[in-house]
């Protein structure tokens, strides 16, 4: 891959990231009954489980497919090198992936008072 084409990579995931940002960022502004102005957001919200498991299993799952794939290579105690560290990069990738099951994602509507002058 070119290096133009990186930049061009990155400026359009840059772009996304911007506009995505942006959307949350609309804002209503309303009167209620006892005659303040309010301001709401809709806003993102990460929820993190507090005793998840996928981290355990995806570490478990990636250790024994990476184990499983290191053994394809190397010959003799080569062999037993490699299925360890196809077992120990297998199991960081699987707890990477596990954790991020661990979370959800909730949309919430904040209210404030708008502060006036």
């Amino acid at each position: 891959m070119t290096h133009s084409i990186k930049i061009r990579i990155v400026r359009i995931a840059a772009a996304a990231a911007l506009l995505a940002g942006s959307a949350s960022s609309y804002a209503e502004v309303f009167t209620n009954s006892s005659g303040e102005q309010m301001e709401c957001k809709k806003v993102r919200v990460v929820h993190h489980k507090q005793w998840g498991t996928g981290g355990v299993a995806g570490t478990a799952i990636g250790g024994a497919l990476g184990g499983l794939v290191g053994n394809q290579f190397g010959k003799g105690s080569g062999n037993a090198a490699m299925t360890a560290a196809g077992a120990v990069g297998g199991a960081v990738a699987g707890h990477e992936v596990g954790k991020s099951r661990d979370t959800y994602v909730t949309y919430q509507q904040r209210c404030s008072r708008v502060k006036n002058g």
